[in-house]
This record gives C-alpha cells, structure tokens and sequence, in this order.
C-alpha cells in the first residue's frame, strides 16, 4: 500500500470522527475499510472509506457488488427517514479503463428512500474529490495539507490512535448513559407489588371488585367523593395471576433500564408522575374499577422515547428499534381489547415522556424544556383531574354499581347499599333495573318495606323479565302485607320465568294450602 493514499484515508477517516461527530459502524484496518454514520434531522449519512486499487473497472464492477451486500447488513442498524450511502475509495491511480458510470448516484438497493454515490480520490484528483465528498455529507470544504512522505508515515499512527481514542471515549459515555445508576428500587417497586398481590388473594381475591375497591383500587365515585390517594394506590394492586406476571416482568425489564440510564431519583419521579397521569387519565374517561402499574410501566416507555430525543444515533443503533416496535405493538393490542385502560396506557406515556424531560439526564440541563415540562405536568394534573371531578356521569356504570352495592348487602353494610345505588340512579339512564333491585334488597334489611315494593315494581317495569324481581316482590307481598293475590302472581310470573325453580313452587302450594 502506497504511504500517501494511507495518510488520505485515514485523515479523511479521523477529521469525520473527531471533528464532525461521524460514528464508527466498523473498522476493519487490515482490509483499509472504516464505515462511519451521522444522523441529522431524519437523514442519515454513511460513508464508507476503502483504501484500495483498482486497475480495472470490472475490478471496480466487482466491489460495487460487495459493496451493495454489505450496504444491506449496514441498514440494518443504521436508521433515519433517509439514508444516503457514500462510497469513497482512496487509491493512487484511476482503473485504465472506462468506468466512469459508477460514479452516476444511484437508488439505494431495496429502499426507496435513499441514494449511493461513489467517489474516487486518486492523485490527481484529490482535492477535488474530496471538496465535493464534503459538500455532499454538508460540510465545510477541506484543504488537507501535503506533508512529505515521512511525516505522512509518522501521521498514520497518530490518525489512527486519534480515531481509537475517539471511539474509546465514545464507548465510556455510552456505558456511562446505560449505567449511571443501579436498578434496586425497581427491585423494592416488584416486592410490593407481589407483596400486595398475595395480600389480595389471602383477603379475598385480586379479581373480587369489592375486595379490589375496599384495598385502594381505583373507583370514580369514592375518587368524586374525595378519596384521591386512589389514583397512588391502584399502581399497586394488580387483577389476577396473568396481570401480576405480565407487569412484573414489563416492570423487571423497562425498570432496570430505566433506572440505569436515569438514575434511581429520576426514575422514581418518571414511575411515579407516569402512573398518576395514567390513572387520572383513566379517572377522567373510564368508569370501570381500575388497578395495575400499567400506567406507570408506560411510563417508562416514555422515558425511553425521551432518551431517543436526546441520543437518537445511540437509541436507534441499540434499543430504539425494538421499543419502538414493542410499544406498537402494546398500543395495537390496547385498541383491539375493549377492557383494556387505554387512558392510562396513554396518560402513563405521556406522563413518562414529561417527566424524564423534567428530570433529564445526569449531568445534562435544559432548563427552559424542563420548565416547560413542569408546566405542561402540572396542567395535566390539573386538567384530568377537573374533568374527572366535573363529568360524574362518566364514572357510574349501573351494573358495576349494582355489584359494588351486592357486595355490601352480603356484608350487612345497607346503607352503603343504598346510598350506592341511589346515587348512581342519578346519574344513569341505562340498566337501572339492577340498581332498583338491589337498592329495594337494602331497603328490605333496613324494614323499609314501602321503598323496598317500589324499587321492586320500578325493576319490573323496566325490565319485565326480571325473575329475581317478581320473586323478592312476591316474598314481600306476603310476608310483609298479607297480600296472598299478589304474591301468587308474582311467584307464578317466577315459574313462567324459570319452570325449575323449586322454591317458588313450594312457595305457591304453601300459600295455597294456608289459603
């Protein structure tokens, strides 16, 4: 190999690296092949530098096809909108013959958006070639000085050390952005949870509502009537086995990556405000009971979107791609289930996203996005939780309601019962039935029997089908005011109904022969 055309290339090759920001996709110094890549604004440049001869331009020919195989392998962790390959050789003659087609910018192969273009510096051509390389990566036009042969050799080593150390240093920041912190909270975040989980079970099953709202799930209306901490505590109460597993494991994931990158002060401010976005987002648009660190996991997938904000070559040459595609394909799951919280899924995203640009990085400070941040999180709060507070109709789901006030009649809790469907009757138009009946049950324990035949007769006459209705009412009838004519009717309304209902039977031929 020529000295001259080695000093070429490697100074070409450590200018772009350590005084343009060019990375190192590789660097093969025995082949005389370096790769480099920078991202600006959705375009990315790659350059590839070849240090090699060629006499002939079918010798050229054949290392454009090398050339188009390796580009293949190249974008695959490379990333950008558009990719813009540039080919240059370094060599100290021309081939002999003609080959000045492959200079011509092509398509990129397999992509539509994207080109390659060749350059050829050779002695002659020099200054030239390498004046039109550096218009076309956007950059200033270089003059690079001609030393003499020996100082062209003592360069060589310089160049290269130069671009190691370059590299080396590189690497250290990455490890420092990937490992700043270490990951115990997250640890401490999967014990409560699993904690919490068995506790559920042992009290009564995480999958009991009743069970979930009496430990902190969130419950639009105790949330209207004050209980706040709801939106805090939900974070930590999952639905089942499959529930626990699956966030626990998203949690393990994201959480240690998180906590690395950001520190564990940072991620528990990203947890956090990720989770309570999230669940004053689902506060504010879904009525169902609610519980899981959903909102929060998002969270995290904002905090790592915000890390492919602020290192976008590094995101995408490591993990941006598959977070990316994961997040995707979470969202397009969300739509597609109809039970799943997307409010806070979203809510927690964006949340996260807010809060890692509050925080930032270690040792990085954009005061006035971090600002803005803040202003923007806390006119979430604000804003989510007003909504929420003033659209009470969007918390009262009839049948959830009826369950919620089932479960406290089995507890002996009627007034609950009552003032429960009572004030969900005020705010619903549909399936009221269920809450007529079960606030007439309430009424019947408390011996309000007038209410209890009017609740009764009112589920009747919206629905009049409903057999446990005419079943209350007929045992009401006769017991509480002697009418035997309109507890038969109503027990043979039962037996219509349902013909195997034993108990209404005996209840007729009792009646019967009393009569």
């Amino acid at each position: 190999m020529y000295i001259e055309e080695s000093y070429y290339f490697w100074r070409l090759a450590a200018d772009l690296v350590v005084n343009h920001d060019f990375e190192i996709i590789q660097m093969i110094e025995d082949k005389h092949e370096v790769w480099l890549e920078q991202r600006i604004q959705g375009k990315t440049n790659v350059v590839r530098l070849s240090h090699k001869t060629f006499d002939w331009s079918n010798q050229l020919k054949q290392d454009q096809a090398v050339l188009d195989e390796n580009i293949k392998r190249v974008l695959k962790v490379v990333g950008g909108r558009q990719v813009h390959i540039h080919n240059v050789y370094i060599a100290k003659f021309k081939p002999v013959d003609d080959w000045n087609e492959w200079k011509d910018t092509r398509s990129l192969p397999g992509r539509k958006k994207g080109t390659v273009q060749t350059f050829y510096i050779d002695e002659q051509s020099r200054e030239t070639e390498i004046n039109q390389l550096y218009r076309s990566l956007q950059l200033n036009e270089k003059n690079f000085p001609a030393p003499s042969e020996f100082e062209m050799e003592q360069m060589v080593e310089y160049l290269k050390q130069s671009i190691r150390n370059n590299h080396t240093k590189k690497q250290q920041q990455r490890e420092q952005i990937f490992f700043y912190g270490k990951p115990f909270l997250t640890y401490i975040l999967i014990a409560i949870n699993l904690f919490l989980f068995g506790w559920l079970e042992y009290q009564g099953g995480s999958t009991n509502t009743y069970t979930l709202i009496q430990y902190g799930a969130k419950y639009n209306p105790a949330i209207v009537d004050g209980e706040w901490w709801r939106i805090v505590s939900s974070m930590f109460l999952h639905i089942g086995f499959f529930h626990i597993m699956l966030n626990m494991l998203a949690l393990y994931v994201l959480g240690t990556a998180v906590e690395r990158m950001f520190g564990s002060k940072r991620f528990i401010v990203i947890y956090f405000v990720g989770g309570i976005i999230g669940g004053l987002a689902s506060f504010a648009f879904t009525p169902n009971v609610a519980a899981g660190a959903s909102g929060a996991i998002y969270g995290l997938f904002g905090a790592l979107l915000f890390f492919g904000t602020v290192y976008k070559t590094l995101f995408f040459r490591t993990i941006g791609t598959n977070v990316i595609f994961i997040l995707i394909l979470n969202i397009v799951f969300s739509v597609l289930m109809p039970q799943v919280d997307n409010g806070a899924h979203l809510g927690g995203l964006v949340g996260g996203f807010l809060a890692s640009s509050l925080v930032h990085f270690p040792n990085k400070k954009e005061v006035g996005k971090q600002v803005a941040s803040f202003l923007v999180i806390t006119a979430l709060v604000i804003g989510l939780g007003w909504y929420g507070y003033n659209h009470e109709s969007n918390h009262y789901d009839a049948r959830l309601q009826a369950g919620v006030a089932t479960n406290y009649n089995k507890k002996e809790e009627y007034q609950k019962a009552i003032d429960i469907t009572t004030k969900a009757l005020q705010h619903t138009s549909s399936d009221q039935e269920s809450l007529y009946f079960v606030r007439g049950n309430g009424y019947v324990n408390v011996k309000k029997y007038n209410q209890a035949k009017e609740d009764y007769l009112k589920a009747i006459e919206l629905n009049p089908d409903f057999a446990e209705a005419h079943q209350n009412l007929s045992v009401l009838y006769y017991n509480f005011e002697q009418n035997e004519e309109e507890a038969i009717k109503h027990a043979k309304r039962v037996l219509e109904l349902n013909p195997d209902n034993k108990e209404m039977k005996q209840f007729i031929q009792s009646v019967e022969e009393n009569g």
